[in-house]
């Protein structure tokens, strides 16, 4: 059973966009930072998978928990994609002065 709200359509959009951003980046640059990104992603997703798929986890108003931690996990790997290349982008630009 997965859930159909809107909040939770708009989490897996977020997914979805994720997924597309890093498998375009595998198969374009073909660097190990897409490689190890997307081996993390797929570990939450299905971890997530794994969660939305049972329907005890949503009894008693946990939904709102399961969709924090959904959201949580998606936000913690974009911090860390966006950090990662703006520290590669720093680094680029002090090399060539």
């Amino acid at each position: 059973m997965l859930p159909t709200d809107s909040e939770f359509m708009t989490l897996y959009i977020c997914y979805i966009l994720l997924l597309i951003y890093l498998v375009r980046g595998l198969i374009v640059h073909k660097k190990t930072f897409y490689k190890v990104n997307l081996a993390i992603y797929i570990i939450y997703f299905s971890f997530m998978v794994y969660i939305f798929s049972d329907e005890e986890n949503f009894k008693y108003g946990n939904s709102l928990a399961i969709l924090f931690y959904g959201g949580l996990f998606l936000f913690v790997h974009l911090i860390i994609i966006g950090i990662t290349k703006t520290a590669e982008i720093l680094i680029i630009k002090r090399k060539k002065t």
